[in-house]
């Protein structure tokens, strides 16, 4: 009855190493398809980030009244009734669209993401400042 039984040992281990061997497969796979995840999420919000600063940026300049449309320099081009600011990591559009509202349209891209931020500033008639009300991410 005992050669019945050898070689068995061999079988079992080749069989073990190869039930490991698909697992740690399925293991790596996954945790490259959660680093690749991972990755497209950081690049969206720094995408985000940057088009919210373009934003912001631009909320402050035109809060101290540094952006004027009879402004002209190299990063400042003047259209019909919009401003293009263009920064380093995307540009900014300012546009006027009432007599006390501004939109301002910001995008940026990242590892090929792309985000587009509008900010919208009101005129405070009471104490002649312009304010950013909030902005929407899309």
């Amino acid at each position: 009855m005992k050669k019945k039984y050898k070689g068995s040992a061999m079988l079992w281990a080749v069989c073990s190493l190869l039930i490991i061997t698909f697992v740690l497969t399925g293991l790596l796979a996954l945790n490259k398809s959660y680093a690749e995840e991972e990755i497209t999420n950081i690049a969206s919000r720094r995408a985000e980030y940057l088009a919210r600063s373009g934003v912001e940026l631009t909320a402050g300049l035109i809060r101290d009244n540094r952006l004027s449309e009879e402004k002209t320099s190299d990063k400042l081009i003047v259209k019909e009734k919009q401003i293009v600011i263009d920064y380093e990591w995307g540009k900014v559009e300012v546009m006027r669209t009432g007599t006390n509202t501004i939109r301002l349209v910001s995008g940026a891209e990242s590892a090929d993401v792309t985000c587009t931020v509008i900010g919208i500033m009101e005129y405070d008639v009471v104490h002649r400042t312009w304010g950013l009300k909030g902005y929407v991410t899309y």
